[in-house]
C-alpha cells in the first residue's frame, strides 16, 4: 500500500529536505532563485521552484494540501500522478514565468493548485459517478483555496497559484479527450462497389 503512495511521499519528502538544506548550508538563499518572469535565467527555475520555500510557515501551508491531493492522484494511478506532477510543475511554471509579475516565484502552491483544479475538474470532462463524487470531495475539502488566486498580499505568488490552476483544468481536459479518443470504436469504412 505504501509503494502507491511513493512518489507523493518522495516529492514532499524533497520539499522539507530542500528546505532544511537550504536553512543549514545556504542560510536561506535558495528562494532567491526562483522563477524569475520573462527572464532567461529564470526559465531553469521552473523545474525546481516547486521544491523551494521561503519559510517553515510557507511549507508547513503546502504540505498537507501536497499529500492529499497528491495522494488522491497516487490512489488512482502512479502514472497518472506522474503525468500531472511533471506536466503541472512545466505548464504551470511557463505560464508563472510568462505572464506572472517581476518576483521570484517559488513553492509548491502551484503544483497544489495543480492537482486540485485537475481533480476538482474531472467530473466536468469523464462525466462518470466516480469522479463527480471525487470532483464533490475535493471541492468540499479544498475548494476554500480559490481565494488564493486573488492578489491579497504582496509576498504571495497568486499569478502561480491561477497557472497552476489553470493548468490543472487544461490537463484534465486534455487527458479525458486522449481517453475517449482512445476508448472510441473504429470507425467502419464503406464498401467499395
Amino acid at each position: 500500500m505504501l509503494k502507491r503512495f511513493a512518489p507523493i511521499l518522495t516529492l514532499t519528502g524533497l520539499c522539507w529536505v530542500v528546505y532544511l538544506a537550504d536553512r543549514l548550508l545556504c542560510h536561506g538563499h535558495l528562494s532567491q532563485h526562483g522563477i524569475t518572469p520573462r527572464r532567461l535565467a529564470g526559465l531553469p527555475a521552473i523545474l525546481w521552484a516547486p521544491l523551494v520555500h521561503g519559510s517553515f510557515r510557507h511549507l508547513a501551508a503546502n504540505t498537507l494540501p501536497l499529500l492529499f491531493l497528491g495522494g488522491i492522484l497516487c490512489a488512482r494511478s502512479k502514472a497518472q500522478f506522474a503525468l500531472v506532477a511533471a506536466a503541472g510543475t512545466v505548464l504551470g511554471g511557463a505560464l508563472t514565468w510568462l505572464l506572472a509579475r517581476n518576483a521570484s516565484h517559488i513553492g509548491a502552491s502551484g503544483l497544489v493548485f495543480c492537482f486540485f483544479g485537475y481533480l476538482a475538474s474531472l467530473a466536468l470532462f469523464n462525466r462518470t459517478l466516480g469522479t463527480l463524487v471525487l470532483s464533490v470531495v475535493c471541492l468540499l475539502a479544498y475548494g476554500g483555496i480559490l481565494r488564493g488566486v486573488l492578489p491579497t498580499a504582496a509576498p504571495v505568488s497568486w499569478e502561480s497559484h491561477v497557472a497552476g490552476l489553470a493548468a490543472g483544468l487544461a490537463l484534465a481536459w486534455v487527458t479525458a479527450k486522449v481517453k475517449k479518443t482512445s476508448k472510441a470504436p473504429g470507425e467502419r469504412l464503406p464498401a467499395a462497389s
